[in-house]
């Protein structure tokens, strides 16, 4: 099916726009990193479009982009209510911890996901039981009869994590202030590039020290386990 008209198209404009505000607001993401959470071309952007009955219509991905990417420029370039505004500087909108890093604009877990973990410890799909969607969370019992706790994130999931953390840590040092003596404080938000530092940070932050991080915010006793078919398996 395609959109033939210029008619059809502003009507896909409008229902997109919808979805993406509705997106937008359920999980509570700033729209200057809509792109960090759906990557065009990538698997949460094409699980969008095919939720939302959009896949088999020639043209629905543009539109997408473009809603994505007219989102973006109206936050970076302040085309915003004042409403809007103090919205996304409330508390609900902001990353507060380190461990909901892990969890802030990550979809539920899915079959894919329980399959990939059958493959790699070679049971059936019958000795894994979902603990929490949400946080992609399983337990499994392997073929020795042994019990384990298991997270799994697939690689797309791994960038919104680190677009969280860089956040998160952007938000903390900005917090932060100095004191230079006869009264004068100074707030190093008022001194921090926001771009340069999330550039700086996004370097620093390879897949090692997110790894470490994500099994930080799990617990004491989680490790990584492994990377198997585009997948990031944690275990305990």
């Amino acid at each position: 099916m395609s959109i033939n008209n210029s008619e059809e198209a502003n009507q896909y404009y409008k229902l997109v726009n919808k979805l993406v505000d509705d997106y937008i607001d359920g999980h509570k993401i700033r729209p200057s990193k809509l792109s960090a959470y759906l990557k065009p071309g990538g698997q949460r952007f094409n699980k969008f479009l095919e939720r939302n009955k959009l896949k088999d219509i020639s043209g629905a991905e543009r539109i997408l982009r473009d809603v994505i990417e007219d989102r973006e420029h109206m936050e970076k370039d302040g085309v915003i209510t004042f409403e809007s505004f103090n919205l996304l500087e409330s508390a609900e909108w902001k990353v507060s911890n380190l461990r909901e890093c892990i969890y802030k604009g990550i979809e539920k877990a899915d079959l894919k996901m329980e399959k990939i973990l059958a493959d790699y410890f070679d049971i059936n799909l019958g000795s894994i039981d979902i603990l929490d969607s949400d946080k992609h969370k399983f337990s499994i019992e392997d073929w020795k009869n042994d019990d384990w706790q298991v997270v799994i994130y697939s690689e797309e999931d791994i960038d919104v994590i680190k677009n969280n953390l860089v956040e998160y840590l952007f938000d903390e040092v900005s917090k932060k202030e100095i004191e230079l003596g006869d009264g004068i404080v100074i707030t190093l938000n008022n001194l921090i590039d926001e771009e340069k530092f999330e550039e700086k940070l996004t370097d620093l932050l390879n897949t090692e020290k997110v790894n470490k991080i994500i099994c930080q915010c799990l617990g004491e006793d989680w490790s990584f386990e492994s990377h198997s078919r585009g997948h990031f398996i944690y275990v305990c």
